[in-house]
């Protein structure tokens, strides 16, 4: 007697819905928002953020100036674009470079340990040992003021964060048998370190770039208010801010719409920050 035949059936195969997907990597969407905004500002602001016009002095948003106008008569919307590429760009090259250098003094720190972790690690603590926002001030202070002043005083005392926790993470993978392997076949410190344990880093390295890059925001556009950073005419988000204070109260768009843009990037700088962080630990669990 033949056996029976097997009943087959199929299973629905659950596909992701745009909405889904959407929830799931807006955070992506966010980020190329800003990246469009810094690489072509004029895309959204074609008018001239320079352009002063004496007969339109502190003109409220309209149709034709949506963020109205400033004390000189410019474009507030094209000012406040313009002034993203400088706050957010400039921002995240700070952030960038002290990760650099602080990736690598904290791995070697870590992988050589002895004299140079002591020494390097007690140069660190010297930083550490100030008030960042404090540190940046005295050092544009004495530098003299400017876009580079910024980048120079913002990195120095944003690296010593990122030594401490390379460093950390480096004491607790180099047992790991991978880098034992690796040590045995003869590759050389800094091999090790940019090669076998630099992509163990990435998750947490990248969580902190993000965030970072809000705080990075707050402090430069806190140094230009204090005229330590960009100067005027410049259109960036603090200079802006500084020049607005005095016509707070007869034009509060002057000095709000340019504290949105602010909040707008430091918010998204957090939100994109808990995403990947989730992301790691969904990964990792």
């Amino acid at each position: 007697m033949a056996a029976p035949a097997l009943e087959t059936r199929r299973v629905p195969v659950r596909r992701q819905g745009v909405v889904e997907l959407a929830g799931r990597w807006w955070p992506v969407a966010l980020m190329a928002i800003w990246l469009v905004i810094v690489v072509f500002p004029g895309l959204l602001a074609p008018q001239d953020p320079l352009a002063i016009n004496t007969s339109n002095l502190l003109a409220p948003p309209s149709a034709e100036h949506l963020f109205g106008t400033d004390h000189a008569g410019r474009d507030l919307w094209a000012r406040c674009v313009w002034g993203v590429r400088y706050s957010l760009g400039i921002s995240v090259l700070i952030v960038v470079g002290a990760a650099a250098i602080g990736t690598v003094i904290g791995g070697v720190a870590g992988l050589f340990r002895g004299p140079i972790d002591t020494l390097l690690m007690r140069s660190t603590d010297v930083f550490l040992a100030f008030p960042y926002l404090i540190l940046a001030i005295a050092i544009a202070s004495s530098v003299g003021p400017g876009l580079t002043t910024v980048v120079v005083a913002l990195t120095a005392v944003w690296w010593p964060g990122y030594a401490r926790m390379v460093r950390g993470q480096v004491l607790a993978l180099k047992e790991l048998p991978f880098v034992e392997g690796a040590r045995a076949a003869g590759t050389s410190t800094l091999m090790i370190l940019f090669r076998h344990l630099l992509p163990h880093l990435v998750p947490q390295l990248s969580a902190r770039l993000s965030m970072d890059v809000g705080y990075a925001v707050l402090a430069m556009t806190g140094l230009s208010f204090l005229g330590l950073g960009a100067q005027p005419p410049t259109p960036e988000l603090g200079t802006i801010i500084a020049e607005a204070h005095s016509h707070l109260l007869v034009a509060w768009w002057y000095t709000t719409l340019p504290g949105v843009f602010v909040l707008a990037m430091v918010l998204s700088s957090m939100t994109v920050s808990d995403w990947l962080e989730a992301r790691n630990k969904s990964q990792f669990s």
